[in-house]
Formats: structure tokens, C-alpha cells, sequence
């Protein structure tokens, strides 16, 4: 296969495996550096120990050598929505079939353990604005995004689906960091999370 960039922010080389994105910056930096990525220094207190951006992007996608627990927990989200994506391009196989049933059981179960730790971890500041989603939803959407886009610009034959994927996913990414920014600064609280009916 020819690797042919559609990337909206810069990127014109393929990444090294298939689950494997590069997110090139407008100013032609590397947003995802080799070193390992550092916490942003906490203006009040003392720092909030989440992902920063590209750590996330590279937890999803196998790449980070960290052994934190969110880093885990991340790639097996990216794991499990990437075995969704046959059952949702595939009008015979049926969402509801034990199979799929067993991955979004996963799913949940990783979104459950993410919420337990950002209860411990994550500050909650009460005068702080409220998010709508918790740390484990907001990781599993973007583990969703990242394994859907990328399978998108890796199979689809119109330019512009392939375009889209990898802007929507740009666009998730910048909407993580300002969440992490505002989580840090005490502006932005989550919600401890609902596993829900079931």
C-alpha cells in the first residue's frame, strides 16, 4: 500500500505500525517527542498526574513504555474499540452477538477501573465548572476516535472520509488538552462516572 498523507496538521511520513499516529503541529514540530512526556507543572498545588496529549495518543496506540496504570489502561481501550470496528462495517455481524457483547463488557470494565483511580487522584474542586463526562468516558471516546480514524485513513478510498478521520481525531485531541489544562488549573471537574442500567 502507498502511504499517501491527508493529515490536516502536518504529518507526510506513515507511522512505524498500523496502530501507530504521528501528530505533526502547525509550526512543523514534533508534537510527539521520543523522550518520555513530562507532567505540565501545576500553577497552585501540586501537579495532576494525567497524560498529557501525545502521551495519551501514544498509550492508545502501544507506543508509550510507561508502565502507569492509566497508560495501560488506555491501550486496552484502543485494543477493544479497534475489535468493534468489524461489527460496525459489517451489516451481518450482528452488535449483539456474544463476541462484540464481550468487548464492550471490557469496555466498560476499563472505564469503571479509570474512574476508581481519578476518584483517588484527581482533585475536585467544588467552585469548578462541571465536565458532562468522566476521565474513563472521555479516554474511551478518544480511544474509539483514534482506532476509527485510523482504520479510516488506512482503508478508505475517498480522500476527503480520510481527511475528516484525521481531523476529527486532531480535534479530540486539542479538546483533551484543554480539559487536562483546566482539571489542572481548578477550573473543570469530572464526575466520578455511572457504569448504568446493567
Amino acid at each position: 500500500m502507498t502511504w499517501v498523507s491527508h493529515d490536516p496538521v502536518g504529518s507526510s511520513a506513515p507511522p512505524a505500525s498500523p496502530l501507530v499516529l504521528d501528530f505533526g503541529r502547525t509550526d512543523g514540530a514534533d508534537a510527539l517527542p521520543a523522550a518520555q512526556p513530562q507532567l505540565a507543572v501545576q500553577p497552585l498545588h501540586k501537579a495532576v498526574p494525567l497524560l498529557e496529549p501525545g502521551h495519551l495518543i501514544q498509550a492508545i496506540s502501544g507506543r508509550s513504555t510507561d508502565r502507569t496504570p492509566l497508560v495501560g489502561w488506555a491501550r486496552t481501550l484502543g485494543d477493544l474499540h479497534a475489535e468493534l470496528i468489524p461489527f460496525k462495517l459489517d451489516p451481518e455481524l450482528s452488535p449483539r452477538s456474544n463476541p462484540c457483547e464481550h468487548v464492550h463488557a471490557g469496555i466498560d470494565e476499563v472505564i469503571t477501573q479509570i474512574n476508581a483511580w481519578a476518584v483517588r487522584h484527581i482533585p475536585r474542586t467544588k467552585s469548578a465548572r462541571k465536565h458532562t463526562h468522566s476521565l474513563g468516558e472521555v479516554i474511551s471516546r478518544i480511544a474509539m476516535t483514534y482506532a476509527e480514524a485510523w482504520w479510516t485513513v488506512l482503508h478508505a478510498k475517498e480522500e476527503e472520509k480520510r481527511h475528516q478521520a484525521w481531523f476529527h481525531l486532531s480535534e479530540a485531541r486539542e479538546g483533551y488538552a484543554e480539559m487536562v489544562d483546566q482539571i489542572r488549573n481548578r477550573h473543570l471537574q469530572l464526575p466520578l462516572g455511572w457504569r448504568g442500567i446493567g
